[in-house]
């Protein structure tokens, strides 16, 4: 019986520390289940599709009309190094504006689970750090 009891009560709510082993940084908003791995889950998806979807398509675009540039003689090749370095330079630049482009598709994947967060205490309704400078929470 005593099982029941004690399985009663880590449902609940969070297991919290007694307050005597507590520290002064101690803040009982931070211990709430918040789905650490579909947040994972979401960020791991959020890097691989931009730079699937975004990143190395804009990379290599970039590299094809740089390089067709300089060919067609629009742009000056290098002496020592020829196209190189401008075709590694539109490269990276793509890469960067590709990453840069798939942010506003993160941001609405994560407005998508908004709603779970915020009963964690997340959201524009929330204020963490001054829940957490109250003792008596």
């Amino acid at each position: 019986m005593a099982s029941v009891s004690t399985h009663e009560n880590q449902e609940k709510g969070p297991h919290l520390p007694p307050p005597s082993k507590q520290s002064l940084l101690f803040c009982p908003k931070s211990k709430l289940h918040i789905h650490r791995s579909e947040i994972s889950k979401i960020i791991r998806e959020c890097q691989e599709e931009s730079f699937w979807k975004r990143a190395l398509p804009f990379s290599l675009v970039s590299m094809l009309v740089t390089q067709g540039l300089v060919h067609h003689g629009y742009l000056a090749a290098n002496l020592r190094f020829g196209s190189l370095p401008k075709v590694a330079l539109a490269g990276i630049l793509g890469f960067g504006l590709g990453k840069a482009s798939y942010i506003g598709v993160c941001q609405s994947k994560f407005h998508s689970f908004e709603g779970q967060l915020r009963g964690a205490g997340f959201g524009p309704g929330h204020n963490r750090f001054v829940l957490c400078l109250v003792k008596g929470l």
